[in-house]
């Protein structure tokens, strides 16, 4: 690329990185890393959450709290996909207290989890038969997404029947079914149904 006088930039490097963690090659990023700050460009929150994702699937998940000391340490804000990326793969080994102390750091960062993160940590509790712990985060997640629903009305905006509909038929499915009966009862109210 800079032989036609075109220089990489992070977005750039962010791509070869994801490009060889999602192939495996954790250990060639060395090199991609190694250039981009002979470059002078330094890694971005992508680029660490790609180099940690790669770690996770080569099952060196132990290698991925290095990573993430490494971001604070050179002052790169961590985002909801590090925490879920750390959260999923600490699942992934059966380390579920540790995943669920990174969760409960989340909100201590004021940092919102979001499905996927829910759904790793969900899956990993249950993987360790610690239902009853899934099923308190599966009636935060419904209760979170009716705090929402409900600032939503608060300022004004009504929602529409496919965002009433994914609510209710997840309370639905979760067996939050009077959440989900007054839900639809508001939907009748307001004409969407």
């Amino acid at each position: 690329m800079t032989l036609e006088n075109i220089n990489p930039n992070v977005y750039t490097f962010n791509i070869l990185v994801d490009a060889f963690c999602k192939e495996g090659k954790v250990k060639e990023v060395q090199n991609v890393l190694a250039l981009m700050v002979k470059e002078g460009i330094k890694p971005d929150v992508v680029t660490y959450n790609s180099l940690m994702d790669g770690y996770c699937l080569v099952n060196e998940v132990n290698k991925v709290n290095d990573i993430f000391k490494t971001i604070v340490k050179r002052g790169v804000t961590p985002n909801v996909w590090t925490y879920t990326i750390m959260i999923n793969g600490f699942c992934k080994i059966k380390m579920v207290d540790k995943a669920i102390s990174l969760f409960k750091e989340m909100h201590c960062r004021k940092i919102i989890p979001d499905t996927i993160t829910y759904s790793s940590l969900i899956d990993g509790l249950c993987k360790l038969v610690r239902i009853s712990n899934a099923l308190e985060l599966v009636v935060e997640m419904c209760d979170r997404a009716l705090t929402m629903l409900s600032k939503i009305n608060d300022i004004g905006c009504i929602p529409n029947a496919p965002t009433y509909e994914i609510i209710i038929i997840s309370l639905f499915e979760y067996d939050e079914n009077d959440k989900a009966e007054k839900l639809l009862h508001e939907m009748i109210m307001r004409g969407l149904l």
